[in-house]
């Protein structure tokens, strides 16, 4: 189980200790939420002492705030790195959706971590940092679907929106996925998905 998606460096010495850290606070939080979950708990899990976990972060409010951006953020690049490799609306669309499938099953815990309602203490612990995360991400995605909706391939609507009729029914599979209860094979329901996100965005023709 870890804390760093696929493709995210784990570094070295202190590096490694706080990637440690932040892997076992994943572990705990899975296991007990982040308000039933201590210090203790991640530093018997982790190996760290005391000492270094507070060296790399202030609280365990701040490692679970940290825990949810660096785990977000190593998402939507993954996400923006896969739409930019499409300058076609529907090849985007398609791959995009297979990538959030893929993605949320190569890094199966911290995909549950995100899913979750976020707890208060993670909300507190980094609501400004996440706000300008989010800002930058819809930022980019509107600025590849822009001139797809000028040229009238994609429909006339807000970016929040979009995504949600873009990303809804493969975020619900993938809910299903993680809990045990989807039974369709990955690549069939991939496909279908993809398919229906291309559907549900593009601009209708009269």
């Amino acid at each position: 189980m870890s804390a760093l998606p696929a493709g995210a460096p784990a570094g070295r010495g202190s590096g490694r200790r706080r990637a440690a850290i932040l892997n076992a606070a994943l572990a705990c939080f899975l296991e007990r939420g982040v308000a039933a979950a201590t210090i203790e708990d991640i530093r018997e899990r982790s190996g760290a002492s005391t000492g270094s976990i507070y060296h790399h972060f202030e609280s365990k409010e701040d490692i679970a705030g940290t825990l949810y951006l660096e785990s977000l953020c190593a998402y939507q690049a993954g996400f923006l790195g896969e739409l930019e490799r499409h300058r076609r609306a529907r090849a985007g669309v398609r791959a995009v959706v297979r990538f959030h499938l893929r993605w949320v099953e190569d890094n199966r815990a911290t995909a549950r971590y995100l899913m979750r309602s976020r707890e208060p203490e993670v909300a507190r612990a980094s609501e400004r940092a996440l706000r300008d995360l989010n800002r930058a991400f819809l930022r980019t995605v509107s600025a590849w679907l822009a001139p797809h909706v000028e040229a009238g391939e994609i429909g006339d609507l807000p970016v929040d929106l979009l995504i949600s009729l873009w990303l809804g029914p493969a975020q619900e599979f993938a809910r299903h996925r993680l809990a045990g209860r989807a039974t369709t094979p990955a690549p069939r329901a991939a496909r279908a998905l993809a398919d229906a996100a291309w559907r549900a965005i593009r601009r209708e023709t009269p």
